[in-house]
């Protein structure tokens, strides 16, 4: 046993007897590959602020010291200026994360390089939260639009969180009747298990659970999350006071994120990074389109996990491989000008089998063909969108003939805007029908009956000549003549 361990510390010696050079002792100092705003938009994106703290804003710094490996990662992390013990275990754990630095070298060879790094908590003053109640409090007028008149007051909702500001309880909406505020609408909390499946889990699902509060319409009004049994954040999507998603986050199994959708009305802007924390993509998809997400998306950069840029402000070559919709992982390739393809774009397997070709023109689709069970098939149109039979003019007949207006609030003289989502299935039929803004519970309710009423009125959508699921958006109008 002597033996074996004397081996094992003489084999091991080497490396733990490198020698840690200071900055300025070398040739060339490390740094994150890509530049410093890579590392802090890093950070950004995957500090967590300790909530309490946060709940008045704040914005402070911990200082963690650490060596840069030769290999990239950093190493005996330990703070060297800290706050607290969340503050300082937070600012460990994102730094310890980043595997992507260059290091330091020496006379042509990579060296160890000890490094003082700050970590930035940043956070806004959460003017809307009751600390008696621990909760978010929001005040809407008598057209249910927020409002910080108090004189207009007329509908609120309350929001319990946890300590980690996690919806913990049902949101209750109240309505203010002769000075007092009376509960109308109870939306449940849930904390369910699942099943949770992503291309960044290293297996096909996972358990988890997830929590949330929606009503029966699968209205969201707080933010949904997934964590690992471990309590490990997996997904979060962020809803905003309207109830509209605004942010969506994907985590690996370390609590790296590794995909951030930002979302407005008008585009979704998608970031990507690697494992080992180096920013890989941004693509931005523009969603003023009325046939839903399959929409014209915009390639604006890309990285290789070593930092190396192939596409800079929308000009280069893409070359990405994704499992996403795939039994098989897919790898896509073509140039790019000015955000758009261009030119001869291949998708193929990772053993180089032909999936499908097109051909671009300054992102014009020519031609193209898939190889579907063996088979060439040519198709006139990359993505063709689901459709309502008989056209927009019977779709819009259709509506303008379903549509009930709410008795209550054509009384109140009350008009709003609901956002629905659903998908238009393989054959046409429609499912998971969501209120992805809601307008209230009325107009909510009613906008749903109105287009369940349309199953069985669509053509399906369809990828490369294959039918696919596709989740179509619809607004719909209530307004009085």
């Amino acid at each position: 046993m002597k033996r074996i361990l004397i081996c094992l510390l003489l084999c091991s010696s080497p490396i733990l007897g490198q020698k840690i050079y200071l900055p300025h002792e070398i040739e060339t100092v490390a740094e994150p590959t890509g530049g410093v705003a890579f590392l802090n938009q890093f950070i950004i994106s995957n500090v967590k602020v300790p909530f309490k703290s946060a709940i008045n804003g704040l914005n402070t710094r911990v200082y963690v010291k650490g060596i840069v490996e030769p290999d990239g990662s950093m190493s005996q992390l330990e703070i060297s200026k800290g706050i607290d013990s969340l503050f300082d275990q937070e600012a460990i754990r994102v730094l310890s994360l980043y595997k992507a630095w260059k290091p330091a070298t020496l006379k042509g060879e990579k060296v160890r390089q000890s490094m003082v790094y700050p970590i930035v908590f940043k956070a806004p003053a959460k003017t809307n939260f009751d600390t008696t109640r621990f909760a978010f409090i929001d005040y809407f007028d008598d057209q249910f639009k927020p409002t910080a008149n108090v004189g207009t007051y007329e509908y609120r909702s309350i929001l319990p969180v946890d300590n980690n500001g996690y919806v913990s309880q049902d949101v209750v909406f109240e309505q203010l009747k002769n000075k007092k505020w009376k509960p109308v609408i109870t939306i449940p909390f849930q904390k369910k298990e699942i099943w949770y499946k992503s291309a960044y889990l290293g297996s096909d699902s996972i358990r988890a659970y997830r929590i949330s509060a929606t009503d029966e319409n699968n209205a969201s009004f707080a933010s949904e999350a997934t964590f690992q049994l471990n309590s490990k954040l997996l997904a979060i999507t962020e809803y905003n006071s309207q109830g509209k998603a605004s942010l969506h986050y994907e985590y690996d199994l370390n609590g790296m994120l590794r995909k951030a959708n930002t979302i407005s009305d008008i585009s979704d802007m998608e970031i990507r990074w690697y494992a080992n924390g180096q920013m890989q993509s941004v693509v931005e998809k523009n969603l003023v389109i009325k046939a839903g997400d399959i929409s014209e998306t915009r390639y604006i950069s890309l990285w290789e996990q070593d930092g190396t840029q192939r596409l800079k402000n929308g000009d280069g070559y893409w070359k990405s491989t994704s499992s996403e919709g795939n039994v098989k992982k897919l790898v896509e390739e073509g140039n790019v000008v000015e955000g758009r393809k261009n030119g001869v774009w291949k998708g193929k397997l990772t053993d180089s089998t032909l999936v499908y070709q097109e051909v671009y023109d300054a992102g014009n689709f020519k031609e193209g063909f898939s190889i579907i069970n063996g088979e060439k098939m040519v198709y006139d149109e990359p993505a063709k969108q689901p459709y309502f039979k008989g056209g927009l003019n019977e779709f819009y007949k259709f509506l303008g003939t379903n549509i009930r207006y709410p008795m209550d609030a054509a009384r109140r003289g009350v008009k709003g805007r609901v956002h629905l989502s659903f998908v238009v299935c393989e054959d046409g039929s429609l499912c998971d029908y969501k209120v992805e803004k809601s307008a209230g519970r009325e107009f909510d309710v009613e906008a749903l009956r109105v287009v369940k009423k349309m199953n069985g009125l669509w053509e399906p959508g369809a990828i490369r000549g294959k039918n696919v699921k596709v989740k179509y958006n619809l607004p719909i109008n209530f307004q009085i003549n």
